[in-house]
């Protein structure tokens, strides 16, 4: 469970069974607003004063052969269900980690294959779950023709408005990967990036900036016809042994990113929190871009704060941003900042989140979107992260969630 999440001074968990949970949505909670865990990798699935619901009760998995479709409850992690996937020899693009859950995929779903299969978000066919208002639920992707605002707004809001407990989504061939990673210095990135910006869509780069900076690039071109996109990184990581191209059986054999950008690990995790911002691509702009970040990383009050990014684009742009919640379709880069501070140290705390939200703002003029990866109803930032995030949809939002969640079960807008 995330270390903060479990800290936190909760009223207690709920595990209900499907039956026992369209009960329990329709009693008064005594405090709200109530928090979600799936895969527990969320700052907010457990917070002070809250109840959380634990959907681990929830783990049915159902491969649906005729249409290459996985139909599975919402308690599963993404490690979990690609495991059981395996066999069919099926997948589903995930992210870097496979300690999330079904929020990941809620949220967009983003990862090192979004370029070639688009968002984990994107192949939702299915959804069923329970209002904030008691109601249950059950949508069709292809049967939403009167429900068009309600499918939308679950397709990248479902926070808000309902907890999901089954999904239905279309799989794809189990692909084997190639991965690089290694160290450069922060003098070189701008041109990495613009390298990355020409590359075909089934090549994607991400990177992890802390003590040092990681790159770390994926390419899932088949075996059969491999791209060298990846030997282009020669001149960038030299004949570091790390740094030889890893041949992986799938995302769940991808190596651990962000582990070589730090070379200091505590025995007690340290408390974080993230803010992601989308954008195009940086082109000229990443050059100053960069030797700003670099002076930020110098000024971090804590040896865990980090500046991320991976590569979207592709895939993710080929889908209408009034489809679904996640409106950003012209984002070529999410980068996100992680706030970071030992547990109990108050004023670590302040100086390591007044850090995020100067890295945030500094992004924001060339990332002006938001990816709400993590809940921040807790922080002051928390209506401009939705004004970012949701633009001109938002006002629409609001009045569902004035229809669906009338007593605000769920996290505000």
């Amino acid at each position: 469970m995330n270390p903060l999440a479990q800290a936190a001074d909760s009223l207690g968990c709920l595990t209900p069974g499907p039956r026992l949970l369209k009960q329990l949505m329709r009693q008064p909670l005594g405090s709200t607003p109530l928090r979600i865990r799936s895969g527990g990798n969320s700052s907010r699935c457990a917070s002070d004063g809250c109840w959380t619901l634990d959907l681990c009760r929830h783990r049915e998995i159902l491969h649906h052969e005729a249409t290459k479709e996985v139909e599975f409850g919402t308690g599963l992690t993404m490690a979990e269900l690609l495991q059981a996937m395996r066999a069919s020899g099926r997948s589903l693009p995930i992210g870097l980690s496979g300690l999330t859950g079904s929020g990941f995929i809620l949220s967009g779903g983003m990862g090192p294959l979004s370029r070639s299969q688009g968002l984990a978000l994107d192949h939702i066919t299915e959804i069923e779950g329970i209002w904030g208002s008691g109601e249950p639920f059950a949508l069709r992707k292809d049967e939403c023709t009167d429900d068009s605002s309600r499918w939308r707004a679950l397709m990248g809001a479902a926070p808000f408005l309902a907890v999901v407990t089954r999904l239905r989504l279309r799989t794809q061939r189990l692909q084997a990967l190639q991965v690089r990673h290694g160290l450069i210095p922060a003098s070189q990135l701008p041109m990495l990036n613009q390298i990355a910006e020409s590359w075909p869509e089934t090549v994607s780069l991400q990177w992890n900036w802390g003590e040092r900076l990681e790159v770390y690039a994926v390419d899932c071109n088949p075996a059969e016809s491999p791209s060298r996109h990846l030997e282009a990184l020669d001149p960038f990581l030299g004949t570091d042994p790390r740094a030889a191209i890893r041949r992986c059986q799938d995302q769940l054999e991808q190596p651990r990113f962000g582990s070589l950008a730090s070379e200091s690990v505590g025995s007690i995790p340290p408390h974080s929190e993230v803010i992601a911002r989308l954008g195009p691509a940086l082109n000229h702009q990443a050059g100053p871009l960069i030797e700003h970040l670099s002076t930020r990383i110098r000024e971090r009050p804590h040896n865990g704060c980090r500046i991320s990014a991976q590569q979207l684009g592709g895939a993710t742009q080929r889908i209408s941003p009034g489809e679904t919640s996640f409106i950003h379709r012209d984002s070529i880069w999410k980068p996100w900042i992680t706030a970071a501070w030992n547990p109990g140290d108050q004023a670590g705390r302040e100086q390591s989140l007044a850090w995020m939200d100067q890295v945030s703002e500094d992004l924001r003029k060339v990332c002006p979107g938001v990816h709400l990866a993590q809940l921040h109803d807790h922080l002051p930032g928390h209506q401009q992260e939705l004004e970012d995030a949701y633009g001109d949809w938002l006002p629409a939002l609001r009045q569902l969630k004035a229809e669906l969640d009338p007593e605000g079960r769920f996290p505000p807008l």
